[in-house]
């Protein structure tokens, strides 16, 4: 029998093999990962349907359970046993990759705690939000009982910690895929890059004019698609030039990356929206791009953490445009934020750094909850069964074996 710990993780993200990363670094750090995912899933800004694919060092573990709601994040639930699911996988801990206010996260979070397993939930959330009562209440008893709350940045896990959490919350980022960095060749033209979906909470408009302010020395380079597609390709950018590149799979981000001279996150806040982590900056610098982003959530944190860029108020143009100016006249600091940045995500958001992150957080559940566990095995009844006519096959021994 092994010893290694088992880890039972609950994760809609991870129907993505890029997003089960962290679960295989687990692995080599000594874990032994059950991961379940939703057996469909549909992209949540699209309607094309996602197939659930393992990486390959998951293929034995990887569980695909049917759900209801597949495609809406905190409100799809299993459609299975998960007591059963839990009994026969008898983890030492469970990770749930979900909200705490999320249906998924309440369905297993109870069957866990019956059973005395220690679990634990993620939180990205970094905005207060006006919730109905029964899903403020079952999230205040997910926060009481779980053990642990990885939270993803130090917003989230001070919201984690006022909405009631009681275990070990700490900062658990988001990965950056291990791409190999992308040659990036030089250009006359000063590139400036967006990635993301194009919808007006991403500051879509004081991008554009920034832009503009540049003049015909500028090129924009948007690796994205969405609503504001049309829009987009009808805007005067003052001389400068459109690039659009869609349709791009996620390993073909690399290479859009490197096409820019500076990435551009200028989200803008909404009375039910703000930035919560802004995954493209983390992902620029690694492929060494130094990143300018707005004030909006968790874009200050990222870029403050890493110092590979600049900030600038959310919705100010004018700033946007000034600092992008003096960036284009300065290829040396832009090589400095750059390889700072790089040096800085691979010590924090990394694959390897999130992994062993995530690793001392599952381990200190694991071991604060070990003497309980002891404690409960040792009060269970002894029982001594005296029996003839016993041999190897038979009602009487599955009886005895159960």
């Amino acid at each position: 029998m092994s010893s290694s710990p088992r880890l039972l993780v609950v994760s809609h993200p991870a129907v993505l093999p890029v997003n089960q990363l962290p679960y295989v670094e687990l692995e080599r750090l000594g874990w032994d990962v059950d991961l379940v995912v939703p057996a469909t899933w549909h992209h949540e800004y699209g309607a094309g349907r996602i197939v659930p694919t393992p990486h390959p060092h998951l293929v034995g573990t990887y569980r695909p359970l049917r759900v209801a709601l597949g495609g809406r994040p905190q409100r799809h639930a299993y459609l299975a046993r998960v007591g059963a699911v839990l009994r026969r996988s008898r983890p030492d801990v469970v990770f749930l990759e979900q909200e705490p206010f999320s249906v998924a996260a309440i369905q297993w979070g109870r069957a866990a705690h019956r059973l005395g397993v220690p679990f634990g939930v993620q939180a990205d959330e970094n905005l207060e939000r006006d919730l109905p009562a029964p899903v403020r209440a079952w999230r205040s008893w997910v926060l009481r009982h779980a053990a642990f709350v990885a939270a993803r940045s130090d917003s989230a896990a001070a919201l984690a910690r006022r909405w009631g959490a009681l275990g070990d919350v700490r900062v658990v980022p988001h990965h950056v895929p291990a791409w190999e960095p992308p040659a990036r060749l030089p250009s006359q033209t000063f590139r400036v890059g967006f990635a993301g979906r194009l919808v007006a909470e991403k500051g879509l408009d004081t991008l554009v004019e920034a832009v503009g302010r540049l003049g015909r020395s500028a090129e924009l380079v948007v690796a994205g698609d969405g609503p504001l597609r049309a829009w987009l390709k009808g805007q005067d950018l003052g001389g400068a030039r459109l690039r659009l590149l869609t349709d791009l799979s996620h390993d073909d981000m690399a290479s859009a990356y490197a096409a820019m001279d500076v990435l551009v996150l200028p989200s803008r806040t909404t009375p039910t929206w703000v930035e919560q982590f802004g995954r493209v900056l983390v992902e620029a610098l690694w492929c060494g791009v130094p990143v300018v982003g707005s004030d909006s959530g968790e874009i200050p944190w990222v870029i403050g953490v890493t110092g590979g860029g600049r900030i600038f108020p959310e919705g100010d143009a004018a700033a946007l445009a000034r600092t992008l100016a003096l960036l284009a006249d300065d290829p040396t600091t832009r090589s400095k934020l750059a390889e700072a940045g790089r040096v800085r995500v691979e010590q924090i958001f990394s694959v390897s750094a999130v992994g062993k992150a995530l690793d001392a957080t599952l381990r200190a559940a694991q071991a604060k909850a070990a003497p309980a566990a002891r404690a409960h095995a040792d009060d269970r009844p002894r029982v001594a069964l005296v029996a003839h006519g016993i041999h190897d096959r038979g009602g009487m021994e599955r009886a005895c074996a159960e």
